[in-house]
């Protein structure tokens, strides 16, 4: 197992530096909407839609309305997407703390669960094409984002190995543990401390900067518990098999479809505080 996954990480790792630094903005777009598509592949089993044919109408509807966003990149659609994303991370940290919930919970229907899945993707679409293409931010940014998060999930599970003794939310994800979240936020405050001159934050924007960071962990981490309650819902271990010793898309990217929106909005805060 850990072979594959180096050898993806190696394969993977080239492709997407290159689609972040080197793509024009159309290609990037194209190449998003291709990552988010095979999500919603994915979510749509998460959703119950278990036949072929169900599961290509879902991908089909999903690709009309990112390809609708993409191409209309109005400034208040845009907004509603984000405050859509952000509203459901925000209700979702009590929604996990009550897991498992009654069969009659809204959460279970396929309708509920679809139009979450939507609303996420879209989110993590728009949020990650709006940074990479501002210009203050750019490529950067993107890239900077997806270290936090990768150095936090490590930092996580270093301190979780060595450390974790207290369980998270156990009904949800029993190996994630206080101790790992606590290990999250040092790897990610370090990198945050090291990337400060590197993205040329203001030195009056640099404290600000560390909490947006902090944040969007926090969020990141919530993602990951988002999927994998959906995926308990479903009863599934792995969201798909794309990926060899990753699984499949969205146990990649579940961190940023938090991460993304959650970071965009702290971004926006830290330009509106000047």
């Amino acid at each position: 197992m850990l072979k594959y996954r180096l050898l993806t990480a190696f394969l993977m790792g080239p492709l997407i530096l290159w689609a972040i630094y080197a793509m024009p903005e159309k290609y990037f777009a194209l190449f998003s909407l291709v990552l988010v598509s095979l999500g919603a592949w994915e979510w749509s089993a998460f959703a119950g839609w278990l036949k072929s044919f169900q599961r290509g109408l879902i991908v089909v509807f999903n690709i009309l309305l990112f390809v609708a966003a993409l191409f209309l990149q109005h400034n208040e659609l845009n907004i509603a997407i984000i405050f859509a994303s952000l509203f459901w991370w925000t209700i979702c940290i009590p929604l996990l703390l009550y897991f498992p919930f009654n069969k009659d919970s809204f959460l279970h229907t396929q309708i509920a669960k679809t139009l979450i899945g939507i609303v996420l993707l879209l989110g993590t679409l728009v949020s990650m094409i709006l940074i990479r293409n501002n210009p203050a931010y750019g490529s950067e940014y993107v890239l900077y984002l997806i270290l936090i998060i990768w150095f936090a999930d490590s930092g996580a599970y270093f301190a979780g190995r060595s450390l974790g003794k207290h369980k998270l939310i156990p009904n949800v994800s029993p190996g994630k543990t206080w101790e790992g979240v606590a290990g999250a936020f040092v790897a990610a405050l370090i990198v945050a401390i090291i990337s400060i001159d590197i993205l040329n934050v203001p030195s009056s924007q640099s404290f600000v900067f560390i909490i947006v960071t902090l944040v969007t962990v926090l969020y990141s981490i919530v993602g990951d518990l988002s999927e994998s309650m959906f995926k308990r819902m479903a009863n599934i271990k792995d969201s798909g098999h794309i990926l060899p010793g990753h699984g499949g898309i969205l146990d990649r990217i579940d961190s940023l479809m938090s991460g993304f929106p959650v970071f965009l909005a702290g971004l926006l805060l830290m330009e509106t505080l000047g």
